[in-house]
């Protein structure tokens, strides 16, 4: 594996140099004269492990073992297809018990064979608990500070009403439409955006023209803004128009910003040199977590802006008697009392995510993973491939499998282990409440 993916950095350099200067240019020549000499070195490299893998498999096939039946029946076995053998006749109850917990280590720890219908299911394993921690390292800190934005800042009004709303009829929507919103937004927008550039960039002359009005509207925000500081406690308080101007104006930078990021007619992608193949404008790893995060974020929302509410509205009003400041208070008051249930709702969206199916079959889940998103070849973590799934794994055995009655053991296995993780994961929010909340024990009057 590191032998070819050497091989493939160096095409890609030769590839790049290509795109670049041109394939008649002098650095085009230089780089296919480095390309040439890399390839046969590493050429030379891979056929010798491929002479060591042949004498390994000649070895192999040299042992079989030979069965006869008591009718005098023969059937010769290769060494190298048995998984395990013993007398099953003759095991006493220890020795069923080993055989029982070496059954559950190659499940847990092997990889899975015969059209998975046999074998291990540690890439599914795998793959489920990266997906699950990638999406709460999104999902929690966007989810608590929108509740925080939500619950302690924001006046309340329509803007407010409305994204309530919104929060509330996203945790309505249909799974499957968070997949085929992942793949269409995700993979096929922004991933193409990473590996190719924009689809239709805009001519320079605007890019510049843009480029110039949002220089414009960052510093009028920013003078501003100083000046707006500069009169806080002063009399006279700037009018309403001044008031809408600066939050306009800042509202302005940002989305000509993304614009301009977006259209920007002099970037030509991060994978250019690997197109058409697709490197990060198809599902993977890294768009599941996304998707996921987004059908979870409604979760963590209302589950922290709960825990928010049921912290007394003493506590605050004594800190700020105290002199301490909004974001003191909530810093050193509020958080501490709300993160159990900030805590439970993390742990639910973990739960909810780490089950989910029907997205994950558009955006990254496949039946089998030639390779895991992590392994020894640098940069060592691979958000950009595919991936095993446990809930995936389930439905492709008990539907999608040419002989369903033999998979009916590792069906039943893998939903009993899904199962146990979501429970485990909920006893731990349960129990890990518990402990903050004797530990933030207030009194009442």
């Amino acid at each position: 594996g590191r032998v070819s993916a050497r091989i493939e950095e160096a095409r890609l350099a030769l590839r790049g140099a290509e795109l670049e200067h041109g394939r008649t240019s002098e650095e085009a020549r230089r780089a296919r004269r480095r390309f040439r000499e890399v390839e046969k070195a590493l050429r030379a490299r891979a056929e010798g492990i491929e002479v060591r893998i042949r004498k390994l498999d000649e070895e192999n096939a040299r042992y079989r073992l030979v069965l006869r039946t008591v009718t005098g029946r023969e059937k010769a076995i290769p060494l190298a297809d048995i998984v395990r053998g013993y007398p099953a006749n003759r095991l006493g109850f220890l020795d069923k018990l080993g055989v029982y917990f070496s059954r559950w280590g190659e499940y847990l720890s092997a990889d899975p064979r015969e059209a998975n219908s046999e074998g291990g299911v540690f890439p599914a394993i795998f793959g489920t608990v990266l997906m699950t921690l990638i999406m709460c390292i999104v999902v929690v800190p966007f989810g608590v500070l929108a509740a925080l934005h939500l619950r302690e800042y924001a006046k309340p009004g329509p803007v407010v009403s409305t994204v309530r709303i919104a929060v509330n009829n996203l945790a309505g929507v249909p799974s499957i439409v968070f997949g085929v919103f992942g793949v269409g937004f995700f993979c096929y927008l922004v991933g193409g955006w990473i590996d190719g550039g924009p689809g239709s960039p805009l001519d320079p002359g605007t890019w510049a023209a843009g480029a110039a009005g949002l220089g414009i509207l960052a510093a009028g925000g920013v003078l501003l803004t100083v000046w707006r500081l500069r009169r806080v406690g002063r009399t006279g308080a700037p009018g309403p128009f001044l008031k809408a101007a600066v939050p306009a104006l800042w509202i302005g930078a940002l989305l000509l910003s993304l614009v301009i990021v977006a259209l920007n007619p002099h970037f030509h992608g991060f994978f250019r040199a690997k197109l058409p193949n697709p490197t990060y404008g198809k599902p993977g790893l890294l768009w599941a977590s996304l998707t996921l995060a987004l059908l979870t974020l409604p979760v963590v929302i209302v589950a922290t802006e709960e825990a928010l509410a049921a912290v007394p509205g003493s506590l605050r009003e004594g800190s700020y008697a105290c002199g301490a400041s909004k974001w003191q208070t909530i810093r050193r008051i509020v958080l501490p009392r709300a993160f159990p249930g900030i805590l439970t709702g993390a742990i639910l969206a973990m739960a909810r995510g780490a089950g989910e199916v029907a997205p994950l079959m558009l955006v990254g889940a496949v039946k089998l993973a030639p390779r895991l998103p992590v392994d020894g070849v640098a940069p060592y973590l691979h958000p950009e491939r595919s991936f095993m799934h446990l809930g995936f794994h389930i439905y492709d055995l008990g539907f999608q499998s040419q002989n369903s009655e033999a998979a009916k053991p590792m069906v039943f296995t893998t939903t009993l282990l899904l199962i146990s993780i979501v429970v485990l994961l909920n006893v731990a929010a349960i129990w890990i409440r518990g402990r903050l909340r004797r530990r933030h024990v207030t009194g009442r009057f």
